[in-house]
């Protein structure tokens, strides 16, 4: 779980003092935040700064005395650096946007900002990021402002804080990936002899030379692998200019300078060996690597041997240095392990391209090595490793392998990289999100990142695997000419044609249209129409968006981050996109569509289906607040809609496992809009029959349909506002009082309830209508419970829910909103349950979807998500990625809080109890009167404790054209039985190597 304040103020050199980003400063006329446009501004004009986001320089004194930089403190121990400009002290007090960051003095939990996500860390992570891609960023004039950052002070403070924090037990046992990044990125072990001549040489040349001042504070304040080249470049342009000896001291410089910045090898690693005590496993294997691998001659004829053991020793070592880290209690030899596992994974990463394979054992043997580096470097929790591993790295036996353990294996390293691209998100998107408001170019970090690890290399090899795969099964993507396997993945079937939008921040800068195909960083969290959807973000395959898609035969698709980019040049073009049941994908211009591929559009324009709900059984006639214990599933449609009913069903088959609840019927919607609408001469029901009426006759009168629908919904905008103040019938209120008395044993205002949309239009049988309405969560107060119901009636006629029964309904008008009120339930953990396999397709699997907290795996956060075979085994299809979670608190309301992946959500017992569950549901509901369907089913549900909640049920509809279309089911040819894929089969190579899915389109 997310950690709280650590409490220990950092007593080391300068820790004494209140950071200086946070001094006390006045807010007068800051009573408004700072528009990210207006930072944007400060930031450009700070590039051009001398002093970049520094006012001046201060000595800084261990009694809190502040004095002039010409003056001297009374006691030793005083540290002398920038003090900030009042603007951005302003923005990290009230924003909590800490820019140019000075570390020395800082206390270590202001820094780790544990509180805050770590933002402030990751802050400065980012911005490091930004100094090295844009030649300093906001430093690039002010790295030259002598006193400014006293680089020893900073790496005395640094190596103080990593130590600090590699002794807290829960940051290194729940958030290895971000102390291993944390350790790459803040100076801390430049190598004390070395950096002290180059800081000796520097000062020396400046004085003699002083020309070469800018240099020396840059190297003094602001070191980095590039100022090589600007020192080199300093002594060409001055040569002849300055003393010989001057100049061999600027030779030595360069020499040492290339030494600090040469790339760590193996030999390199040797003080680890003498650092780390005798009784470690990773000391004895760390001698053994550099004894086996240290000294041994490179030449054409050998290196491509050595790479492949050397990358799996090293390898194997990651893995062990991340379990034994939490194993020893000193910190300074953790904060050596993560160093040396920081060092060996940049050797890896060079190492790993000499290892060459040659059959298909050895690539399948590469592949499994470098996802472990993946997991020994923190982009897969140690229990997420565990539980894949078996099927990553399937055991090599004699001969060969059958086809379905290669595919799995395949499949399942596809997905490593994914999560491991997904961990870097996780960690990082919130502050690169923040960076963007005022920083494009902070967008690149987390490709940065990604780029920068042992998923480059998967990818490839995960790549490599999959074209094999799609060669022996004939089952392939094509994607304006690309056609990586690893690149992209069907999620559910369907085709369409519609112009090509390309969205490269959050899905939410999207204005969805039913004409559009839309490629996107991340799933969205509700979505109008659209034809087709490919995603980078996969989201997870219950959510509401995806239920919506799969049951409508809308094509959706994930794809890598450099996919989505290479497809941003083709944005605004007509395009034709098809996924096939198997997940194979096709994307092309429309002018290169087929003859077949244009039929089988006009064919699904001719015979689009599209459904009538039927309103002959609605009963507007009851008043009253229903038990929701006293209906049946054969109510839905009557009294209320199918989440009502159905669940009063649920309780009567599993009492002990539904909560009870309240209903208001369809009735009393229909009454309280038969009353008159403000500032009208008519009912409120009469405006909304007037409405489709006029749509109608202009309809008859050939006016354009775009016309027709901006009426319509403008006139259901204005009736979806009245609703929102409407007043309530006093009979209404009373009976409502009374209901929460009988049903709750509580006066309303006395008991937190969920206030939930049950239309007639949703959870039927051939329309799902997964989460087009309001759902109220957590609501206390009478006040509020009141103007919930008003919001929840008024929420049928968004435009977006209009939009969607407009176009799959043929009487989306006809829509009666009934309300379900149920007792908020504190679960500990929730989602979806799925009677079938989703991804397997196989009626007797079990899919499940869990998230922390309430409304789990509805709104397309990336889920826990598994599919469990009836026999007891479970496949993991993927775990978490969203480090927030909706918590309910005791005075109504939401909040998010936050939480570590380290641990999995659902434990082997709660798999027991959902498989079990899935089993009851099967064999109970269907037959039962009112339910329609033999299943699957769709249900939400939630753990408090060991006890399972049931929230919802309703039929898990898929597109069954889709899925029997005879164009798509073309894409995925027939599996060949039997088929074996031999261990030392040789490589097909290709003549162009396919496209990594983790490298980064610059």
């Amino acid at each position: 779980m997310r950690i709280g304040k650590i409490g220990f103020r950092g007593w080391c050199r300068g820790g004494w003092i209140a950071s200086v980003l946070l001094v006390s400063v006045s807010s007068a006329g800051w009573a408004q935040p700072l528009p990210a446009e207006e930072i944007g501004a400060l930031v450009q004009a700070y590039k051009k700064d001398e002093r970049g986001p520094y006012k001046a320089i201060r000595w800084f004194c261990p009694d809190g005395t502040v004095l002039l930089p010409d003056k001297r403190c009374a006691q030793p121990g005083g540290i002398q650096h920038a003090v900030h400009k009042d603007v951005v002290q302003r923005l990290a007090k009230d924003q909590g946007v800490f820019l140019g960051q000075i570390l020395a003095g800082t206390p270590f939990d202001d820094f780790l900002d544990a509180g805050g996500e770590n933002s402030r860390l990751k802050q400065y992570q980012v911005e490091k990021y930004l100094q090295l891609v844009d030649d300093g960023w906001i430093l690039r004039r002010a790295r030259y402002y002598r006193g400014a950052i006293q680089f020893e002070d900073e790496e005395r403070w640094c190596l103080d804080f990593l130590t600090w924090l590699a002794g807290n037990e829960e940051v290194v046992r729940s958030q290895f990936f971000l102390l291993r990044q944390a350790a790459k990125d803040i100076p801390h072990k430049a190598g004390a002899d070395r950096w002290k001549r180059i800081r000796g040489k520097s000062q020396a040349i400046a004085e003699a030379f002083p020309g070469f001042s800018r240099l020396r504070a840059k190297l003094h304040g602001q070191p980095e692998f590039r100022d090589i080249e600007r020192v080199k470049a300093f002594r060409t342009e001055n040569r002849g200019k300055v003393p010989p000896e001057i100049d061999e001291m600027i030779r030595d410089l360069v020499a040492d300078l290339d030494a600090v910045w040469q790339p760590a090898q193996l030999l390199s690693l040797k003080p680890y060996v003498s650092r780390l005590p005798g009784h470690m496993g990773v000391r004895g294997r760390l001698a053994g690597l550099i004894e086996t691998y240290g000294n041994k001659a490179r030449g054409p004829g050998d290196a491509e041997s050595l790479a492949g053991g050397e990358v799996r020793e090293i390898a194997d070592l990651l893995w062990e240095i991340r379990r034994e880290t939490r194993t020893v209690s000193t910190p300074g030899v953790r904060l050596s392990l993560i160093d040396l596992s920081n060092e060996l994974g940049g050797i890896l990463f060079l190492e790993v391209s000499r290892w060459q394979p040659r059959t298909t054992g050895e690539l399948l043997e590469k592949a499994c090595t470098l996802a472990k580096a993946a997991a020994g470097c923190g982009y897969l929790e140690e229990w997420e490793w565990e539980t894949v591993k078996g099927m990553a790295c399937p055991e090599r036996g004699t001969g060969s392998m059958s086809l379905e353990s290669y595919l799995d294996a395949t499949d399942c390293l596809r997905r490593i990289v994914e999560w491991g691209a997904g961990m870097v998100r996780a960690e990082y998107s919130a502050v690169t999100a923040m960076f963007g408001g005022f920083e494009p170019m902070a967008a690149g970090f987390v490709d940065d990142r990604i780029h920068s690890s042992p998923l480059l290399a998967l990818g490839r090899v995960a790549g490599q695997l999959g074209e094999m795969g799609a060669r022996l099964t004939g089952v392939s993507s094509d994607v304006f000419g690309r056609r990586n396997q690893v690149e992209i993945r069907g999620v559910n079937p369907g085709f369409a044609m519609g112009q090509l939008e390309v969205v490269l921040g959050r899905p939410d800068t999207a204005s969805f249209s039913s004409r559009k195909i839309y490629a996107l960083s991340e799933a969205p969290t509700d979505m109008k129409p659209v034809a087709g959807i490919a995603t980078v973000s996969e989201g997870n395959l219950v959510s509401h968006v995806q239920l919506l898609a799969r049951n409508l035969g809308i094509p959706n698709a994930v794809l890598s981050g450099q996919l989505l980019r290479y497809l941003e040049p083709h944005s605004g073009q007509e395009v034709f996109y098809a996924v096939s049941p198997r997940g194979a994908v096709r994307m092309k211009p429309a002018t290169e569509m087929t003859d077949r591929e244009k039929r089988l559009l006009e064919g699904r324009k001719r015979k689009e289906e599209r459904i009538s709900v039927p309103t002959d059984r609605v009963d507007l006639n009851e008043s009253g607040l229903l038990s929701m214990s006293t209906l049946r599933a054969s109510d839905s449609g009557r009294l209320c809609g199918p989440k009502a009913a159905n669940l009063g069903q649920l309780k009567a088959l599993f009492p002990d496992r539904v909560v009870d609840g309240l209903v208001i019927p369809f009735g009393v919607f229909r009454q309280h809009l038969d009353q008159q609408m403000p500032g009208t001469p008519s009912t409120y029901w009469h405006h909304l029959e007037e409405t489709f009426l006029q749509a109608s006759r202009d309809r008859s009168a050939g006016r354009a349909e775009e016309e027709i629908e901006a009426a319509t919904l403008e006139s259901l905008a204005h009736l979806r506002e009245a609703i929102r103040k409407m007043e309530l019938l006093p009979e209404f209120m009373a009976r409502l009082r009374h209901g929460f008395r009988a049903e709750f044993g509580s006066e309303i205002g006395g008991l937190a309830v969920f206030i939930r949309s049950d239309t007639n239009m949703e959870d039927l049988k051939d329309f799902t209508g997964a989460g087009l309405n309001l759902t109220v969560f957590n609501v206390l107060e009478e006040s509020r419970i009141l103007q919930a119901i008003r919001d929840v009636w008024a929420s049928p006629f968004t435009e977006r829910s209009y939009r969607w029964r407009q176009r799959y309904l043929l009487n989306p008008e006809n829509v009666y909103p009934s309300i379900l009120v149920l007792p908020s339930v504190h679960v500990d953990k929730s989602g979806v349950m799925v009677t079938t396999g989703v991804v397997t397709s196989r009626p007797e699997d079990t899919t499940v979807a869990f998230s922390r907290g309430v409304g789990g795996a509805v709104e397309g956060q990336i889920a826990e998500s598994y599919t469990l075979r009836p026999e007891g085994t479970r496949r993991l299809l993927s775990p978490s990625r969203d480090p927030r979670y909706t918590f309910l608190p005791a005075t109504g309301g939401v909040e998010k809080r936050s939480t570590q992946l380290d641990e999995p959500i659902m434990s082997h017992e709660d798999l027991e109890q959902l498989l079990s569950m899935a089993n009851e549901i099967r064999q109970s509901l269907p037959g039962t009167p009112g339910i329609e369907t033999a299943g699957p089913f769709d249900v939400e549900l939630g753990f408090q404790g060991d006890r399972i909640w049931l929230f919802q049920v309703r039929p898990y509809v898929e597109n069954k054209q889709a899925r029997s279309s005879a164009y798509l089911g073309s894409l995925d040819p027939k599996l060949p039985r039997d088929l074996e894929v031999p261990w030392d089969g040789e490589i097909e190579t290709p003549e162009t190597p396919p496209q990594n899915p983790v490298e980064t389109v610059r």
